[in-house]
């Protein structure tokens, strides 16, 4: 065990000396590199909002604590109130374009809400308590599913080998079934919840693009059009590439409730589909697009609320918080769950299903070079530049994204090509690449199109016209909106199966493409904030020369 601690005036020129004392507590906990950016980041973040309800002749106290391979930063002091992290209250200019009066709280706001998974924040009789968890590897949960995967791989392969085919039916329908079972019914229960208090939180406290100001409705023009733009690439190497003949899943189909066969869905039908005619409805029924719509809707009725504004943006974010929450603790039992998923796919699958999720992979990786020829295309025509010196100067950034598989762990490297290799202004990276590694997620785009589109037709269900127009709106939705927390992928894809009723054994299979996709996925994702940030910097005279 390793304990060190400071106390502090709450003074803004004491905030320097609590950051060396929190990198220096960390490096002695062994805590270095990629590790220590994401405490220091929210230690600050979190010191800038508690100096300001701490009275002055109060303290501030740090302590840095590791215990068990655990380290934790914790913040402490009497307050006159809770701390407030994002409310708007200070300036940004974008070098002369209009100002921007909450960017600044905004970006602080989404690097927070980026990273709710390491920190927690209490406020009881008088006192704001902070707690930030450092040292937590950006690969633990992959590598746990990872290892879950091959585990079970082997182990099921060994039992299928020499165990009767009674004992081995027994397992399954016992052990693996029941686990299954158990652990989508915890996820259905917050899908519907989640959705809505996350687009309502996030809506309510942005509701006037203007307060980015004209700068950063480009910003946040770019990426939805990237996004879109994946969307149709992801159609596209689908239709290609065709992966799999789909009888070798066969095994999987007579086991589950396959998909029913539906009616024709009109694209007026659609378009008024997403209007519910019951506000609970959209609850029971986990309709996605309902949800999402009723949260925009409340979210922006939020501020014309007048003095009851705060208390119900507040309840807002307190109930995304909890069901965020909830979906952490839930997804903490993922590696449980896959061993399940996979056990019960070795115990009764054909072995030529690897011939069918290898094109699956294929098929991603086709979709990926293809963003990536996009990407560089865009560079050429918007901003004149070559495009193989800017992939050279931007490669670093990928290959960190690539190797860390978080948006979020990787946005200290990513800020730090934007200026020293790509030069451009502090003023708007620092705004980009946050907002980015929030909203846009066009390999996440990718992965989940193509994922989704092979599971329902492994499961009998060909798409309409307007079910693949809901389709695409529906996960471009999830990926602006996706809760920041471990295993989202599998929840935004629980959404997609359930709305297309696709049954839920499809989640197995999914699961072992995206362990396997989420590097790439994330270099992706990277690569294109990196792509949007230089692109406005180069047309709007952001660039240093």
């Amino acid at each position: 065990m390793m304990d060190f601690s400071i106390t502090l005036k709450p003074d803004n020129s004491q905030i320097s000396e609590a950051i060396e004392f929190v990198e220096s507590s960390l490096s002695k906990c062994n805590i270095k590199g990629n590790d220590m950016t994401k405490p220091l980041l929210l230690t600050e973040e979190h010191l800038v909002e508690l100096v300001k309800v701490v009275p002055a002749d109060n303290s501030i106290t740090i302590k840095a604590r590791k215990l068990l391979g655990k380290t934790t930063i914790t913040m402490q002091a009497k307050s006159t109130s809770p701390i407030s992290v994002g409310t708007p209250d200070s300036n940004i200019s974008f070098d002369g374009y209009e100002s921007a009066p909450n960017a600044e709280a905004a970006i602080r706001s989404m690097i927070i809400n980026a990273n709710r998974d390491v920190f927690r924040h209490s406020y009881r009789n008088g006192t704001n308590t902070i707690v930030i968890t450092a040292g937590e590897s950006c690969h633990k949960n992959l590598m746990h599913v990872l290892f879950s995967m091959l585990l079970a791989l082997v182990t099921c392969i060994i039992a299928r080998l020499l165990l009767p085919a009674s004992i081995c039916a027994f397992i399954n329908d016992y052990i693996f079934i029941t686990v299954k079972t158990i652990f989508l019914n915890a996820l259905k229960t917050i899908i519907a919840p989640l959705i809505f208090f996350s687009i309502a939180a996030s809506v309510s406290s942005i509701t006037d693009l203007s307060e980015f100001g004209k700068i950063g409705a480009k910003v946040i023009a770019f990426y939805t059009a990237t996004t879109l733009v994946a969307t149709i690439i992801a159609l596209a190497a689908y239709n290609i590439i065709n992966p799999g003949t789909f009888n070798e899943l066969s095994y999987m189909v007579q086991g589950a409730e396959t998909a029913d066969g539906q009616e024709m869905v009109s694209f007026l039908d659609t378009i008024i589909d997403i209007v519910p005619s019951n506000f609970f409805g959209a609850f029971v029924n986990s309709a996605t697009l309902q949800l999402i719509f009723l949260g925009l809707l409340v979210g922006a009725v939020v501020p014309l609320m007048g003095d009851q504004r705060e208390k119900i943006a507040s309840f807002l974010s307190s109930a995304n918080e909890l069901f965020l929450r909830i979906g952490t603790v839930i997804t903490k039992c993922l590696p449980i769950a896959v061993f399940a998923f996979i056990g019960s796919m070795v115990l009764t699958m054909d072995t030529t299903v690897i011939k069918t999720l290898l094109t699956v992979f294929i098929c991603i990786i086709l979709g990926m070079v293809a963003m990536m020829i996009f990407y560089l295309a865009v560079i050429a025509i918007l901003t004149k530049s070559n495009p193989a010196t800017f992939f050279k100067n931007a490669l670093p950034a990928w290959l960190n994204a690539f190797a860390l598989s978080s948006s979020n762990a990787a946005m200290t490297f990513t800020m730090n090509t934007c200026d020293k290799k790509l030069k451009i202004s502090p003023k708007l990276y620092s705004f980009s690449i946050p907002l980015g590694a929030t909203i846009n997620m066009d390999g996440f785009v990718i992965v989940l199109t193509i994922s989704f589109l092979f599971l329902a037709k492994a499961f009998g269900l060909e798409l309409t016209g307007g079910e693949i127009f809901t389709l695409i709106i529906t996960i471009i939705l999830l990926s602006f909106g996706a809760p920041g927390i471990p295993g989202v992928s599998t929840i935004c894809m629980s959404v997609l199966l359930m709305q297309y009723h696709v049954p839920m054994e499809a989640l197995a299979l999914f699961i072992g493409i995206d362990a396997i996709a989420d590097p790439l996925c994330t270099a992706n994702n990277v690569f294109g904030d990196i792509v949007g940030t230089f692109c406005i910097a180069r047309r709007n005279g952001m660039v240093q020369d």
